[in-house]
């Protein structure tokens, strides 16, 4: 099993988009920074597609994520944005070549699906801000961005974060895949959530089949990231007292408020595996 690296100038990244259609001039803008920073940006053939919601076809999607991750001249993935789409394609991807040249695989939110399978077959990924963002998002969340691309030896600075092996992402993408291929292992782990426009009654209920499925039993620590937009529609808890019911049995550290997540301050994460 290959080592994933971290980029040098000069190196060759893909920008492909495996979940919700983009705006073409909007990434091309955007991506303009990944120049900057000394990368060869290219793109997948269907990066650019529109089908409906989706950034094209399922087969198209994963034909673009196939190549960039079997090109061993591509030395790292940007998903171009969030949305919805990996969870219709996870299933059919080759791990093969990726297996033997690992590389960077960057995003969030339904990018959680892909954080999760690296996870689950023993390699790091970063949860960090994506191209259709970069606009709205200041230099210092960029550079975190930067910092974590380029220095192996990156990470947020909390403790948890620095001293454990971290999972995690978005919390309806985790929840959604609890039960599946692509469920995660939390057990010895620091856990991560962030979430956006769930109602807290939803964010209670994710909670609890978390709760029922083992996945907060046995952490080093819970963090969470922001919680963006959240509806109480009268259910009068708030996320924070959500979450403290639901974990009073245990422990562990809960870190709350932590700028990563679906705002402007999204700071880089990076989800680690220890090897």
């Amino acid at each position: 099993m290959g080592k994933i690296l971290p980029l040098k100038i000069g190196d060759r990244v893909a920008v492909i988009s495996p979940s919700g259609k983009v705006d073409k001039d909007h990434i091309l803008t955007s991506t303009q920074l990944l120049k900057n920073w000394g990368l060869e940006v290219i793109y997948g053939e269907h990066t650019f597609d529109v089908h409906h919601k989706l950034a094209g076809k399922d087969e198209d999607r994963l034909k673009d994520l196939q190549w960039a991750l079997d090109d061993h001249n591509i030395k790292a993935i940007f998903c171009s944005r969030g949305g919805y789409g990996l969870v219709r394609i996870i299933d059919e991807l080759n791990w093969s070549k990726f297996t033997s040249k690992p590389k960077l695989i960057i995003g969030f939110s339904d990018v959680t699906v892909l954080h999760n399978e690296l996870n689950k077959r023993g390699f790091n990924s970063i949860h960090a801000v994506m191209p259709n963002s970069y606009h709205s998002s200041s230099t210092e969340v960029l550079d975190s961005l930067r910092q974590a691309l380029f220095y192996e030896k990156y990470q947020f600075n909390l403790p948890l974060f620095k001293n454990y092996e971290v999972v995690g992402g978005n919390l309806a993408i985790i929840y959604s895949l609890l039960g599946t291929n692509s469920d995660i292992d939390t057990h010895g782990k620091v856990l991560f959530i962030e979430d956006i426009g769930e109602y807290a009654y939803v964010i209670d209920r994710m909670m609890h089949a978390l709760k029922k499925a083992g996945k907060l039993d046995h952490l080093k620590g819970l963090v969470l990231g922001h919680f963006t937009n959240i509806k109480e529609d009268d259910f009068g808890y708030s996320v924070r007292q959500i979450v403290e019911r639901v974990t009073a049995e245990f422990d562990y550290p809960i870190v709350y408020d932590v700028p990563i997540g679906h705002e402007d301050e999204n700071y880089t994460l990076a989800l680690s595996k220890k090897q």
